[in-house]
């Protein structure tokens, strides 16, 4: 797999989140807001991948926090995670070419599926995952029912100035048409098939995912992001 890291170190904060590294793959998607992160105890760093605080909680009361973009193979997270603590250490020297990895800036290969919903009243027609040569995933992807039709929404997180800002996005107006082609497209096919059969399929999605998270000490003081 052929990407790139550059690293925003933060300055003048006392929180422990140190930096945050943005992660183009190829030319045409980054992902951004991977926080690098001191452990309380100050026994090291360790990489903390877009996520959200949801309302569940598990059987000790803590908040559960779910990843939105985040490698899928332990081999491709160690490397992945190995590559961003490099770049950190190697900022300076890096500059703004960042840490590259693979040798070209060809089109990530891609794959994508799609859960209707139904839910009367919402403009969210269906939730999206974008799987990068199978080892990365990126969800929380929207379609969503607009004035002219349907469109794609990728994942966003909100600002302190109250504004949106994207977490994972197409760079290219080639792979934004491409990508949120085969959104929109695999949609429509699940759509056509029957209730039954999508709900069964949902429920196999969600028995299969083994979600993986951090501890709850290391994440609970990680900043709203």
């Amino acid at each position: 797999m052929n990407y790139r890291i550059n690293v925003f170190e933060v300055k003048g904060s006392d929180s422990n989140v140190k930096a945050y590294a943005n992660i183009a793959f190829g030319d045409s998607l980054v992902v951004r807001n991977i926080a690098i992160v001191e452990r309380k105890d100050g026994e090291g760093l360790f990489v903390d991948m877009p996520s959200y605080r949801s309302n569940e909680v598990d059987e000790h009361g803590y908040p559960i926090y779910k990843d939105i973009a985040n490698p899928v193979t332990k081999d491709f997270y160690k490397e992945l995670t190995d590559n961003i603590l490099e770049a950190y250490e190697k900022r300076a020297e890096l500059g703004k070419d960042g840490l590259k990895v693979g040798n070209d800036s060809a089109e990530p290969v891609f794959n994508v599926s799609v859960t209707p919903i139904d839910r009367e009243g919402s403009h969210t027609k269906g939730l999206a995952r974008m799987y990068i040569e199978d080892s990365f995933v990126i969800q929380n992807i929207s379609v969503v029912e607009g004035k002219n039709g349907l469109f794609v929404s990728m994942p966003a997180y909100k600002t302190s100035r109250g504004d949106y800002q994207d977490i994972a996005f197409p760079i290219t107006k080639d792979f934004r048409e491409k990508l949120f082609g085969a959104v929109l497209d695999t949609y429509k096919q699940e759509r056509e098939k029957p209730r039954e059969e999508r709900t069964a399929q949902a429920k196999e999605k969600v028995k299969a995912k083994d979600d993986e998270f951090l501890e709850v000490s290391d994440r609970d003081s990680l900043p709203f992001r």
